[in-house]
């Protein structure tokens, strides 16, 4: 365990964090002395691996089940997390589910529900944990964003949609909560070497992944874990002139700005 980034004994909330690249933030968390909050949304037996995979590193952890756009879930979180910790100093906002259809098929439904998964989710854990974060003069935000929110789609609307709106809110918290000790800041991964789910990436064949590799300067996918290192460097005590920023993680494929 190390302390180089001052946050022994803090406590950090991740959510979508049973796999991929929540989970590696929650460890990235861990390793540098954070207790940790453990959220998904179905799979009880993968959060809780890797809740004990975290306490197997000296930390406390904490795991709470469901989806982060119900208020009731991150209602819970927030009751279970000063229950337990005395309240939260860390957020990650990285739970989203993505649809693969055309204009013409999205429905309003598909509309509602996974705009609500990529933005409305970022605004509930705002309200449900800053004002703590205010009261006791520190907070760390970080939301996993993508390049989607600069390019936009045509295959995932309100995906994309979502994450333009969600680099919006980024902004907008940054500018009025620096002034409290809390930053707010995006991470955004590439095509990250990831566990898919095949009828939401059905682009993602291995035939494909060797075509997309030559775009990226490093010639290889970035990995969680590299994502996990920019993430956790944002949350910690020596990122407090950073906010509003982002970070991407994607090797080069994309060079904004």
């Amino acid at each position: 365990m190390s302390d180089d980034f001052g946050i022994t004994g803090k406590t950090a909330l991740v959510t979508g964090s049973g796999r991929n690249i929540g989970r590696a933030i929650v460890l990235e968390l861990a390793g540098h002395g954070a207790n940790v909050i453990v959220n998904a949304r179905s799979n009880t037996a993968e959060a809780e691996a890797v809740a004990n995979e975290a306490e197997d590193l000296g930390v406390r952890s904490l795991v709470v089940m469901g989806e982060a756009d119900d208020k009731a879930t991150v209602e819970r979180m927030r009751t279970q997390a000063e229950k337990t910790f005395g309240g939260l100093d860390i957020y990650v906002s990285n739970a989203a589910r993505r649809l693969y259809k055309d204009f013409f098929t999205i429905t309003d439904e598909d509309w509602d529900y996974y705009l609500n998964q990529q933005l409305t989710a970022s605004w509930y854990l705002a309200k449900a944990f800053v004002p703590g974060m205010r009261d006791r003069g520190w907070g760390r935000v970080v939301h996993i964003n993508g390049e989607d929110g600069w390019l936009g789609g045509s295959s995932r609307i309100p995906h994309w949609v979502g994450k333009g709106g969600l680099r919006t809110l980024t902004k907008s918290l940054a500018s009025g909560l620096g002034q409290y000790g809390i930053t707010v800041n995006d991470v955004s991964p590439g095509f990250i070497e990831t566990i898919r789910d095949m009828e939401t990436h059905p682009e993602v064949t291995p035939e494909r992944t060797r075509e997309f590799l030559p775009a990226i300067p490093i010639r290889r996918q970035p990995t969680p874990e590299e994502l996990a290192w920019a993430c956790v460097f944002l949350c910690s005590t020596r990122s407090a002139a950073f906010t509003g920023a982002v970070i991407h993680v994607n090797g080069g494929q994309w060079m904004f700005g």
